[in-house]
Protein backbone atom coordinates (compact mmCIF):
# COMPACT_ATOMS: atom_id res chain seq x y z
CA UNK A 1 0.00 0.00 0.00
CA UNK A 2 1.28 3.23 -0.45
CA UNK A 3 0.93 6.23 1.91
CA UNK A 4 -1.14 9.15 0.60
CA UNK A 5 -1.25 11.33 3.88
CA UNK A 6 -0.75 10.61 7.51
CA UNK A 7 -0.17 12.77 10.59
CA UNK A 8 -0.60 13.03 14.39
CA UNK A 9 -1.34 14.98 17.49
CA UNK A 10 -2.37 15.61 21.06
CA UNK A 11 -6.17 14.38 21.56
CA UNK A 12 -8.91 17.46 21.46
CA UNK A 13 -12.27 17.28 21.53
CA UNK A 14 -12.74 17.70 18.21
CA UNK A 15 -10.04 17.09 15.75
CA UNK A 16 -9.81 15.98 11.94
CA UNK A 17 -7.55 16.37 8.72
CA UNK A 18 -8.74 16.54 4.69
CA UNK A 19 -6.93 14.66 1.99
CA UNK A 20 -7.24 17.70 -0.56
CA UNK A 21 -7.53 14.68 -3.48
CA UNK A 22 -7.53 11.29 -3.90
CA UNK A 23 -5.13 10.33 -6.91
CA UNK A 24 -8.16 9.50 -10.00
CA UNK A 25 -6.43 5.73 -10.35
CA UNK A 26 -7.23 5.17 -6.65
CA UNK A 27 -10.35 2.70 -6.56
CA UNK A 28 -10.24 2.91 -2.72
CA UNK A 29 -8.50 4.15 0.34
CA UNK A 30 -7.86 2.32 3.50
CA UNK A 31 -8.19 4.82 6.27
CA UNK A 32 -6.16 3.90 10.19
CA UNK A 33 -6.56 5.71 13.38
CA UNK A 34 -5.15 5.01 17.31
CA UNK A 35 -4.63 6.54 20.05
CA UNK A 36 -4.05 6.70 23.79
CA UNK A 37 -5.56 8.23 26.77
CA UNK A 38 -8.53 6.40 27.28
CA UNK A 39 -11.15 8.93 25.68
CA UNK A 40 -13.67 7.10 23.33
CA UNK A 41 -13.57 8.94 19.61
CA UNK A 42 -16.64 8.41 17.08
CA UNK A 43 -15.27 9.35 13.89
CA UNK A 44 -16.84 10.22 10.40
CA UNK A 45 -15.69 10.13 7.17
CA UNK A 46 -16.55 12.56 4.26
CA UNK A 47 -15.96 12.09 0.37
CA UNK A 48 -16.16 14.69 -1.75
CA UNK A 49 -18.65 16.73 0.92
CA UNK A 50 -20.78 13.56 0.95
CA UNK A 51 -21.11 11.42 4.27
CA UNK A 52 -19.83 8.22 4.07
CA UNK A 53 -21.80 6.61 6.90
CA UNK A 54 -20.55 2.99 6.33
CA UNK A 55 -17.06 4.46 7.81
CA UNK A 56 -18.24 5.60 10.54
CA UNK A 57 -17.40 4.56 13.82
CA UNK A 58 -16.04 4.85 17.62
CA UNK A 59 -12.90 3.71 19.03
CA UNK A 60 -11.70 3.78 22.26
CA UNK A 61 -8.11 5.21 23.15
CA UNK A 62 -6.30 2.57 25.14
CA UNK A 63 -3.46 2.40 22.54
CA UNK A 64 -3.54 -1.53 22.00
CA UNK A 65 -5.98 -1.35 18.52
CA UNK A 66 -6.37 0.82 15.37
CA UNK A 67 -9.49 1.71 14.20
CA UNK A 68 -9.39 0.44 10.12
CA UNK A 69 -11.71 1.63 7.47
CA UNK A 70 -11.84 0.62 3.57
CA UNK A 71 -13.26 3.63 1.89
CA UNK A 72 -14.68 3.44 -1.98
CA UNK A 73 -13.61 6.21 -3.77
CA UNK A 74 -15.50 6.01 -6.71
CA UNK A 75 -13.61 9.03 -8.66
CA UNK A 76 -10.94 11.91 -7.12
CA UNK A 77 -12.02 14.85 -4.80
CA UNK A 78 -11.24 15.51 -1.22
CA UNK A 79 -11.27 12.95 1.91
CA UNK A 80 -11.14 13.83 4.93
CA UNK A 81 -12.73 12.43 8.90
CA UNK A 82 -13.58 14.26 11.87
CA UNK A 83 -13.32 13.04 15.33
CA UNK A 84 -15.13 13.98 18.71
CA UNK A 85 -13.13 13.02 22.17
CA UNK A 86 -15.19 12.40 25.26
CA UNK A 87 -13.85 11.34 28.22
CA UNK A 88 -10.11 12.30 28.87
CA UNK A 89 -8.41 14.62 26.91
CA UNK A 90 -4.60 13.80 27.99
CA UNK A 91 -3.58 11.01 24.94
CA UNK A 92 -2.43 11.67 21.37
CA UNK A 93 -3.47 10.29 18.04
CA UNK A 94 -2.28 9.28 15.03
CA UNK A 95 -3.60 8.15 11.80
CA UNK A 96 -2.91 7.59 7.85
CA UNK A 97 -4.35 7.47 4.17
CA UNK A 98 -3.63 4.84 2.10
CA UNK A 99 -3.62 3.51 -1.09
CA UNK A 100 -5.66 0.22 -1.13
CA UNK A 101 -6.90 -0.50 -4.71
CA UNK A 102 -5.62 1.62 -7.80
CA UNK A 103 -6.76 1.18 -11.16
CA UNK A 104 -4.66 -1.10 -13.64
CA UNK A 105 -3.33 1.03 -16.37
Amino acid sequence: MESLSDGDGGLQKQFGNTLASVPEDVLSVSFAFTCTGGAEVALTFRLAGKEVASAAGTHVCDGSTIFQRSIDTPGSGPLGFSAVATGAESGGYAYAYYSEKKQLP
